[in-house]
């Protein structure tokens, strides 16, 4: 905890002088210092993706990113483009009360199964070899590759070894309440004390998505409309999902707007992002929108159809809690699938309800209120939540969407400042109490699957945060590829090329397994070809050797 405090204000002066490169770059002056961070973190985070085509993002990377960051602040002309941390906000004891829940809350152990099997591993190949041609071939979630997790990859060998991105997003996030006034968004920042452990998107399109509506609907000014839409677009780069916002941005600038954006050159910088993300997107799995299937493209890497039909099922059997197969989902109507949806299991079930119950109140609201911000907004997220819910309706893929419309119909009823920092004060430690001691909420909501996979905060968190250290893995060789086999569900810290159990298992049931196109060359990328009689005997024998062992002495014996 004590080493993130320290980290902060780094964080801070990186993304607040790659922010007075953005506006240079954008043409806009905004005196916002949040809008000057969240454009420099977007910023950022567009030059490391696009560093990572050519290169790993390691240490000869964040050396002079992290230079560069610091010229704005040395130089009278750039100096001009800087803006100041708010003062206030120091001397503000809540605002200190807040922080440290927050990092608190962030330093316990990781407990998300996400931050094992994805984004560690998506980080480590970002380290030590960047975006590879054809790496979702290695293992499908490895194609997912967010933006944020560039960033990561793009500081976690200087300023943020922890990998705690989202504890400086949170505390970001705070300033802006702060710098706003919006003290009615301190009730979201609880909900995320599940994710911030990680370096989960999640969080980041959360706070983005109610920064870009708080700015339209109650803060607007027409200067910082460049920095809305460039901070959307980013944000769908970070998780597709959220291709609902940018869209609105759109809508509403065009309204609010009219005759002063007919230079079309603002979407010069947007269009280039876009392009950016697709072809990572293509190099990372021969498809534009991954694992969408109907996206790919027929390169020499386009992974095996049954591998992206194999992400597709895993998704869709998420939609009703994997209490159904993927095949099942498919079959059953839209009505009876949206009837399970709201009544699938408890914990789940109350969420869609809320969600379902927020999207039709928001609704009458706005059409009550007549405004035409609100109900664009509402039909929307309507459409993003249909075709969401048609792929796979997990309600954290939704949430970005519900919030904004939940805010707005509060912000109407003008709740009292004192009010909304003792109701926000009492909800985070209320859910930094359950996280810190497991069994606690275990009792409180047993359905809360989460709990097995806790630790709580302990002594060692005061210092620093939290991590595992596992370390178990063996070497394997099929073909021209040399990979490492983890021993336990997850590629948490195995060097790559990493294939975890149930991967491998895949591969031998379908009789595919990945290859490199240059056995001397990771970079050059992988494919995915059928396994000849031979290797497929000996994927067999690693199985048994290394994840069955007990068949393998059995038949030993």
């Amino acid at each position: 905890m004590i080493a993130e405090l320290l980290l902060i204000p780094i964080y801070f002066i990186l993304f607040s002088g790659w922010g007075a490169w953005a506006k240079l770059m954008i043409g806009v002056k905004t005196d916002s210092f949040s809008l000057t961070v969240l454009s420099g973190f977007s910023f950022f985070g567009v030059l490391t993706c696009l560093l990572s085509f050519f290169t790993p993002l390691n240490l000869y990377i964040e050396a002079p990113l992290l230079i560069i960051s610091i010229v704005p602040f040395l130089f009278k002309n750039l100096r001009i483009h800087t803006v100041r941390f708010p003062k206030e906000l120091l001397q503000s004891v809540w605002f200190w009360i807040f922080c440290i829940i927050i990092i608190s809350a962030g330093s316990i152990f990781p407990f998300r199964p996400d931050h094992f099997w994805y984004y560690e591993p998506t980080i480590g190949w970002l380290n030590q070899y960047g975006i590879v041609k054809g790496i979702a071939n290695i293992d499908w979630s490895l194609g997912q590759m967010s933006v944020l997790h560039t960033i990561q990859a793009g500081i976690d060998q200087t300023i943020d070894p922890f990998h705690r991105i989202c504890i400086f997003f949170t505390v970001f996030f705070l300033v802006y309440l702060f710098e706003r006034k919006e003290y009615l968004l301190l009730l979201v920042i609880p909900l995320y004390f599940f994710f911030i452990q990680t370096s989960s998107p999640d969080v980041a399109i959360c706070f983005i998505s109610l920064i870009v509506v708080s700015e339209l609907c109650f803060n607007y000014r027409i200067e910082n409309y460049k920095i809305l839409l460039f901070i959307s677009v980013f944000a769908f780069t970070i998780k597709p999902v959220v291709f609902w916002l940018p869209i609105w941005v759109f809508i509403a600038g065009t309204y609010l707007n009219k005759k002063e954006l007919k230079d079309y050159r603002i979407y010069l910088i947007p269009a280039v992002i876009i392009i950016i993300f697709l072809i990572k997107n293509i190099i990372a799995s021969s498809t534009l929108l991954y694992p969408v299937s109907f996206t790919k493209l027929n390169t020499w890497w386009l992974p095996d159809l049954r591998v992206l039909e194999l992400s597709d099922q895993r998704a869709t059997a998420y939609t009703l809690d994997r209490l159904f197969t993927g095949d099942e989902v498919n079959k059953m109507s839209f009505f009876r699938k949206f009837y399970y949806w709201l009544s699938v299991s408890k914990l789940q079930a109350i969420i869609n309800d809320f969600m379902t119950l927020t999207i039709v109140a928001f609704g009458f609201f706005s059409f009550m209120k007549k405004k035409f911000l609100y109900q664009s907004l509402w039909i929307i997220v309507v459409i993003k939540s249909f075709i969401v819910f048609s792929f796979s309706g997990q309600f954290r893929f939704m949430l970005e969407g519900i919030y904004p419309l939940l805010f707005i119909m509060l912000y109407s009823l003008r709740i009292g400042k004192i009010k909304i920092f003792i109701a926000g004060l009492s909800f985070s430690l209320l859910i930094f109490t359950l996280i810190s001691y497991p069994p606690l909420l275990k009792r409180s909501i047993p359905s809360f699957k989460l709990t097995a996979w806790m630790n709580g905060f302990t002594k060692k968190s005061l210092l620093m945060p939290e991590h595992y250290v596992i370390k178990n893995y063996h070497p394997g060789k099929i073909g021209n590829l040399n990979f490492n086999i983890t021993v336990l569900r997850f590629n948490y810290d195995t060097p790559p090329p990493a294939i975890e159990h149930r991967t491998l298992n895949f591969y031998y049931q379908t009789g595919i397994f990945p290859q490199m196109k240059d056995s001397a060359n990771i970079r050059k990328g992988f494919y995915m070809r059928t396994l000849n009689p031979e290797e497929k005997e000996s994927l067999g024998k690693i199985i048994d050797t290394y994840l069955n062992p007990k068949k393998s002495d059995s038949n030993q014996n």
